[in-house]
């Protein structure tokens, strides 16, 4: 299944392609996606430190693109060996589902 990904702040459209199980559940993997990407108990190289607060504290933020989701899909939530989602640059289909970012 071809899957459109658009960007709020770019013009640039990504196109993944995955089974027909992963596409039907797109919307729903996205937000379990962003609940694992906002986990501040997650050590991954998505985390920006960008200050540190009153307390001493180091402070950090997202920094991330299509690469994180599809890096999500197939080493946290996929994780049997097997890619289940690709970035391709032109579809010989139209996409099925749309999500934005």
């Amino acid at each position: 299944m071809i899957v459109k990904i658009g960007f709020e702040y770019e013009e640039d459209t990504v196109y993944l392609r995955c089974p027909a199980k992963v596409g039907r559940n797109i919307r729903k993997l996205q937000r379990e996606f962003f609940s694992w990407l906002y986990d501040r108990k997650n050590d991954h190289p998505y985390w920006v430190p960008f200050g540190v607060n009153q307390d001493g504290t180091e402070e950090f933020g997202l920094s991330y693109n299509e690469d994180a989701f599809i890096y999500w899909l197939n080493n946290v939530r996929f994780k049997r060996g097997k890619k289940v989602a690709f970035i391709i640059k032109k579809p010989k289909y139209l996409p099925k589902k749309t999500i934005s970012f």
